[in-house]
């Protein structure tokens, strides 16, 4: 059956594979739309199996499929039936790297049934694009399963083919690895995302899409030594009906294939949200690490109405559409009687720079200026700033929070950063959803930081979830990340969705003397921060320095007030994971390119092909000085300008832990 309508295109192939007519050993294979990624399925035993290949050449040798149960465990299963179907259609983003994705992949259903016991019926869905493999199972409302699902752990193993070299998310640190799998298996496995090197033309990431409702999974090993691993999580319960997330297996010639592929985000469900209007990306500032710096005119940044307004002014007339309000705008953080519900009735004073603590006093009746956020809101909106405000779990549960958000709605604000969230496993995705979901109602955007869910393509369905913290933070836990550590976030955290890695400090001689919340000194150039906030992909792209700070740069900072809050295109065109990396973006007629590299110093070509043919475009280079190094000579850059067409060669020289961008504008 063919049918055509909005740009869809679906093919559906019945297989009859009852029990009685096929044996139960079988194989059922499934390939990409371009033919040379192969998964085969088939029953052992009535052990349910997959495999994975390209061109021939085994990625993931036979590994089990299923999940673990409560009531009791899966017996021996048959075939019912599979049916395999051909799906092709456009994914329109709100933001994202593309305007739209092209979500072409072949799928098989497969039905599976018990033998004895209870004969639940359990199916398996398993997707082939031409960029990777995702599977997931569901559970028909048949009667059989009762009034719940409780499964207790995942069966789907990962077996690779290989003793590849891998790299896996490690929360706030860098990421773990390069190490062989077997490393990894002989301790306690790899958490999501694991990103594999299996040859030189072949790299895998095992990650998880669509994290509704089951607790995100985690590898463990097989066997000790070994190169096999099962996705494995805790206690999760669905309704009858209910689906287990997707377990993705992205595959790539180079590493920079996988992060444009578009399996998470096409897995998720279209976007729940009616009227997106007011859902606009784009950088923000951030007033923490501000915190104590004092600029050449005597003025210091402190968490008070006067220092918010200089953010606001700055942004308002560069381009930076946000102000977030970090911890404590309404308090103490995690006591009790602090209230994000009220305004103009206190000071927050931090009694030593260099210290945490925070007191929280009504304001004096002879001070004209305490804390209104309201009407700093008025303030910023008037010069087209939106103000994002922080809250957590000590707020939310002492506090009314629907009624908070539609408060904050009534305020102005644009959106919440959510930290410091309790729950785990279930109860965590669950919570962190239902934040979502309100957050949408009240059109308030959303950032979680702290451990937060993983990112899984849900910005599809909620595009009010901009960015998350699932990496480790530049500066964040007193600890700074190195030259290597950013390129390898960037091909393992980022794989997930986007990052919120706050790039983009440009007072860097001596931070950590002159900025009580920066506490060692940042390991890049300042043309490695310029690039670094454009290649990590996010919805609200964080930058942490004073105004002042970008105002002495405004020759360099002009990159960044130029960025787009969305992109059409994005290519990867240099990437070798803890070395370097070059992403290209494009907006309308317009390229921005950024490029990072690790220590060591190099310089990469940058062929223009992909420009239009016929057109002269105009080139602003934004780049390290010849002596420029992350430790030694930070803040040494230039600036040039020259004209280019889809014939020019550019070369991105790069310092010791630098970095390089360009903007290219069609002339004509």
């Amino acid at each position: 059956m063919y049918r055509y309508g909005s740009g869809l295109m679906f093919v559906v192939v019945i297989l009859l594979l009852a029990s009685g007519l096929v044996q139960a050993a079988t194989p059922i294979r499934v390939t990409s739309p371009n033919g040379q990624l192969t998964v085969t399925l088939k029953l052992t035993d009535g052990l349910p199996t997959w495999a994975m290949s390209r061109s021939g050449q085994a990625l993931i040798d036979t590994s089990r499929l299923g999940v673990r149960v409560a009531s009791a465990e899966l017996g021996q299963l048959k075939t019912v039936d599979a049916e395999q179907s051909t799906h092709r259609d456009w994914v329109d983003m709100v933001w994202g790297k593309f305007a739209r994705y092209d979500d072409h992949y072949r799928q098989l259903a497969w039905t599976l049934r018990e033998t004895g016991g209870k004969q639940r019926t359990l199916r398996c869905v398993v997707r082939v694009y031409d960029q990777g493999v995702a599977l997931r199972y569901e559970f028909p409302r048949d009667g059989k399963w009762g009034d719940a699902i409780v499964l207790t752990d995942g069966a789907t193993e990962f077996r690779f083919a290989g003793n590849g070299t891998g790299w896996a998310y490690n929360r706030e640190h860098a990421p773990v690895g390069p190490q062989p799998l077997s490393q990894f298996a002989e301790k306690k496995g790899a958490n999501l995302p694991l990103t594999v090197k299996c040859a030189a033309d072949t790299y895998l990431a095992v990650l998880e899409a669509a994290i509704f409702e089951q607790a995100p999974f985690r590898l463990a090993p097989v066997a000790k030594g070994k190169t096999g691993f099962r996705a494995s999580f805790s206690k999760s319960t669905l309704a009858p009906g209910g689906t287990t997330s997707w377990r993705v297996v992205l595959v790539g010639q180079q590493p920079g294939d996988l992060l444009i592929a578009p399996l998470l985000t096409c897995l998720n469900p279209p976007c729940k949200i009616a009227d997106t209007s007011w859902i606009k990306p784009g950088l923000a500032f951030w007033d923490w690490r501000a915190w104590g710096a004092k600029t050449k005119d005597g003025f210091t940044y402190d968490l008070d109405m006067a220092s918010w307004k200089r953010f606001i002014d700055f942004a308002s007339k560069h381009n930076i559409r946000y102000l977030i309000l970090d911890a404590n705008w309404y308090g103490p953080e995690f006591e009790a009687s602090s209230n994000p519900r009220t305004s103009r009735d206190h000071l927050v004073i931090q009694p030593d720079m260099t210290k945490p603590h925070i007191i929280r006093k009504p304001a004096p009746d002879d001070w004209a200026d305490p804390i209104d956020v309201p009407a700093l809101i008025r303030y910023a909106r008037d010069r087209q700033v939106g103000i994002v405000l922080y809250f957590n779990d000590v707020a939310k549960d002492n506090t009314p929070f629907e009624e908070t958000l539609a408060l904050y709605q009534s305020w102005g604000a644009a959106g919440i950063k959510y930290g410091f969230m309790k729950a785990k496993g279930q109860q965590k995705v669950i919570d962190t959803r239902e934040i979502v979901r309100l957050c949408a109602k009240y059109q308030l955007l959303c950032d979680f930081h702290d451990g937060p869910v993983p990112p899984s393509g849900d910005e599809r369905t909620y595009p009010n979830y901009v960015t998350r913290e699932f990496c480790h933070s530049q500066s964040d836990a007193m600890r700074v990340f190195s030259p290597t550590g950013f390129c390898e976030q960037v091909f393992v955290n980022m794989l997930a969705g986007p990052l919120d890695m706050c790039n983009g400090m440009f007072a860097l001689e001596n931070p950590a003397r002159d900025r009580p919340r920066i506490f060692t000194n940042i390991e890049s150039t300042v043309a490695a921060e310029t690039a670094r906030v454009m290649i990590t992909f996010s919805g609200l792209s964080i930058l942490p320095d004073c105004p002042e700070a970008y105002a002495e740069k405004a020759d360099l900072f002009d990159f960044l007030s130029q960025l787009p809050s969305t992109w059409d295109e994005t290519r990867i065109l240099h990437s070798a994971i803890g070395e370097y990396i070059t992403t290209a973006r494009r907006s309308k007629g317009t390229w921005f390119i950024a490029s990072a590299t690790n220590e060591q110093a190099r310089a990469l070509p940058i062929k223009l092909d992909f420009l239009k043919p016929g057109l002269t475009y105009s080139a602003t280079l934004y780049e390290d000085a010849p002596d420029a190094h992350f430790q030694t000579n930070r803040e040494a850059y230039r600036v040039r300008k020259m004209q280019v067409t889809r014939d020019t060669t550019l070369a991105a020289r790069m310092a010791p832990g630098g970095g390089h961008s360009m903007i290219l504008k069609p002339i004509n």
